[in-house]
């Protein structure tokens, strides 16, 4: 029965182990993203938790230099905000959303945005499927939305600050499942020498 629960125990710490090694691995698979016909503007408006206008200042890709990169990963997107319609007060703000249309993300550059985002986690997010679009071609949009609120509360996002707690609770993440098997080492450890003395008794 023990010799079960240590085979047990030691499978669980392969499984960990194999989990910790590809931690930080990402397939270059990309999928196809599927968007039904955006809702009207109202609708949009309704669904999303903010929408507003501005200007891109930077692009946070932590993965731009790897040489594993997936259509899914994570970027983050800083804008100078200009007009606010719903669910935003201050000057800057962080959208999230994936690395390119492949898997629904949304393909900022340096240019004036209208957009449309959804909360999720304590995030905001935006989809390729959203009303977001360049506020140049937004003009349709503008005129049933009407005139936006300026963002009142002034702040100053650094995007380096964000990298930097996402590395934070990486390694925090590590630290801790390699804390975890060491503690399970230990135990079977001290399982086998009960048993050897068990044995020779």
């Amino acid at each position: 029965m023990k010799k079960k629960w240590i085979h047990t125990i030691t499978s669980y710490v392969m499984v960990v182990s194999l989990t910790l090694l590809f931690f930080n691995y990402s397939p270059s698979t990309s999928y196809a993203c599927s968007c039904a016909a955006p809702e009207s503007v109202q609708v949009e408006l309704e669904k999303s938790s903010a929408v507003f206008s501005g200007k891109v200042l930077g692009i946070l890709d932590k993965k731009k230099f790897k040489s594993m990169q997936s259509s899914g990963d994570e970027l983050a997107v800083l804008f100078e905000v200009d007009e606010a319609w719903k669910g935003i007060n201050q000057t800057q703000v962080i959208v999230y959303t994936t690395r390119d249309s492949a898997s629904c993300g949304f393909e900022f550059t340096s240019n004036e945005y209208l957009v449309y985002a959804n909360k999720y986690d304590g995030e905001l997010r935006v989809s390729l499927c959203s009303r977001t679009t360049l506020l140049s071609l937004a003009q349709e949009d503008l005129n049933e939305l009407g005139i936006g609120e300026k963002p009142s509360k002034e702040v100053i996002i650094d995007l380096n600050d964000t990298e930097k707690r996402s590395i934070f609770s990486t390694n925090f993440i590590i630290f801790s499942s390699a804390i975890f098997i060491l503690l399970i080492v230990v135990a079977i450890y001290i399982i086998r020498r009960v048993e050897k003395r068990n044995l020779k008794g």
